[in-house]
């Protein structure tokens, strides 16, 4: 992405000088190992050591101090040593040395901080005095204290010694009291982003709307920040505003010291945002430098999904998950490859990952009718029925239209059911009679819904399927006078007509009644609903006078 923007100038106090930094400044990684990120300060610190405009003493230092956190000491005292050839004026990076040195040779290191506070400058410069202060707290010796009243007393408004006081509160888990310090930092600096940065995060899992005004409120001050505009993008994003996450990840994506690995994380924002055709065409140009990467394989398949590319989305289903068996993989992306076969034509397929769906999350009640849905796309209706039974076991409380939905699957069950033997018969009509029991239900619970008497109709005509008993003839005549009143289905009423005027012709052919009255009376109004329907013209003028 490529975005040509302005790089607006501002004046900072970093480690006890003023300097003009930009968007695309090492700055930045000051910022974030300030903010508590050491790891990305690292990276942005690396990459823009060698820019015309790092201050690379100070960057030495801050990278001693990234390596002394991660208690890699010699190189820590690589950078030290750097920074001081590089600028043997600068204080910092000897205060560094000296830290390294408090434990194994105390008298040594106090002797260069002394020699540093020698230098009248330095002995009043608070930033010197709360780097030395932090020396002895990070090395878990008392004499932090001593510095940090120094420190304050050489400048009572320096953010910096509000800021680590709050950070000492953080490291005994008091943090509502390290908010008020880092309200303080603010008060006395308002450009001081690691405070809104920090309070912010304190304040997230208690009150997002805040913590998110703390952001919105450095942004205004500082809107070329990159940990700013990654913090409020990943806030807005974790307080699902995805719009706004969506456009704040889009600014801080434009910014030269953005990460690389923040990208499958835009990506993802951009698909829950509903924008898939800028999601998808981000990820395979990721793809292409990192073909491998789970989650940009993951929104690949929901993406095409989404686009209803399935053919595609099934590749890359495949590509995705090309075993079942994977910890990474949620109960979501069983369900996602299963119904992308579904759309596929491969609900056989489709089946092991619903059921694998259920075993990752057993506790999701929802899985069971999408399985159920599996087996009956599959043709496999006694196994669907099966999986819709536990769903509404599970419900607690089964609804009018869970009663109708399975009653359809037993139809379906006996509706193609094998009748060859007796055996078999006998297994179709069990279903026809478990579905007529519960489109039963439907017709009492809705009685003045024709659905619930079609229903048990077509269920009891299978059971009659030469139409011998006329067992379909009392529900086809309740769904009738419904569907007369409100005539919503005009379909479903000529169904009504076609049985009874049938029905009425075996009765009347039997009886050998003259002109078959009943069932022209029944055919007519098949005409008068439906005038194009050929079948019944031919049936009525073969009938007899």
């Amino acid at each position: 992405m490529k975005i040509k923007f302005l790089l607006l100038s501002s004046l900072i106090f970093v480690g006890g000088m003023t300097m003009k930094v930009s968007a695309a400044s090492y700055a930045d990684g000051i910022e974030y190992f300030k903010s508590g990120q050491p790891d990305r300060a690292k990276i942005i610190l690396q990459r823009t050591f060698n820019d015309a405009s790092t201050n690379k003493a100070e960057a030495c230092y801050y990278l001693g101090e990234i390596y002394s956190g991660m208690q890699k000491n010699d190189s820590a005292m690589y950078y030290y040593k750097e920074g001081i050839k590089i600028d043997p004026l600068y204080p910092f990076n000897k205060i560094g040395e000296a830290k390294l040195m408090l434990k194994s040779n105390t008298k040594g290191a106090e002797s260069i901080f002394k020699e540093i506070l020698k230098e009248k400058a330095n002995k009043k410069n608070p930033a010197v005095q709360l780097a030395i202060a932090k020396a002895y707290y990070e090395n878990v010796m008392p004499e932090y204290q001593k510095y940090l009243d120094k420190a304050i007393d050489a400048d009572k408004k320096f953010a910096e010694t509000y800021l680590f006081q709050g950070d000492m509160l953080v490291d005994k888990k008091q943090y509502g009291d390290a908010c008020g310090y880092y309200e303080m930092a603010i008060s006395f600096d308002v450009n001081c982003v690691p405070a809104y940065v920090k309070y912010a995060n304190i304040y997230f899992p208690i009150n997002s709307t805040l913590a998110i005004q703390k952001l919105e409120d450095l942004k205004a001050l500082a809107p070329n920040s990159a940990i700013m505009q990654r913090e409020l993008a990943e806030a807005y994003y974790k307080n699902n505003q995805f719009g706004k996450a969506v456009d704040a990840y889009a600014q801080y994506m434009a910014n030269p010291n953005h990460f690389d690995s923040d990208q499958p994380r835009y990506a993802a924002l951009l698909f829950f945002d509903k924008k898939y055709d800028e999601s998808l065409a981000l990820v395979n140009e990721l793809l292409k430098k990192d073909p491998n990467n789970f989650v940009l394989k993951r929104l690949a398949m929901y993406n095409y999904n989404e686009l209803k590319q399935y053919d595609k989305a099934l590749e890359a289903a495949k590509t995705f998950m090309p075993t079942l068996d994977n910890p990474g993989f949620t109960s979501r992306d069983y369900v996602m490859y299963g119904a992308i076969l579904i759309e596929n034509k491969q609900a056989d397929q489709a089946i092991p990952l619903y059921e694998k769906a259920l075993q990752v999350d057993t506790a999701n009640v929802q899985l069971y009718q999408d399985l159920s849905d599996a087996y009956r796309m599959a043709g496999q209706y006694g196994k669907s029925a099966d999986a819709y039974k536990e769903y509404m076991k599970r419900t607690g409380e089964a609804s009018t239209m869970d009663y109708f939905s399975l009653g359809g699957i037993y139809y379906r069950a006996g509706s193609t059911a094998p009748s060859t033997t007796p055996e078999e018969l006998a297994v179709k009509n069990a279903y026809f009679m478990e579905a007529d029991s519960l489109f039963t239900l439907v017709a009492e619970r809705a009685p003045e819904d024709y659905r619930g008497f079609l229903w048990r109709a077509r269920a009891n005509a299978g059971l009659d399927p030469e139409t011998e008993q006329g067992l379909a003839k009392p529900y086809y005549e309740q769904a009738m006078v419904l569907l007369e009143k409100d005539t919503s289905s005009k379909s479903a009423l000529v169904e009504c007509y076609k049985y009874l005027g049938y029905y009425n012709y075996l009765k009347e052919y039997a009886g050998n009644v003259k002109g078959f009255p009943e069932t022209r009376k029944y055919w007519n109004k098949v005409l008068e609903v439906s005038p194009e329907s050929a079948d019944i013209k031919a049936a009525l003028d073969q009938l007899p006078k």
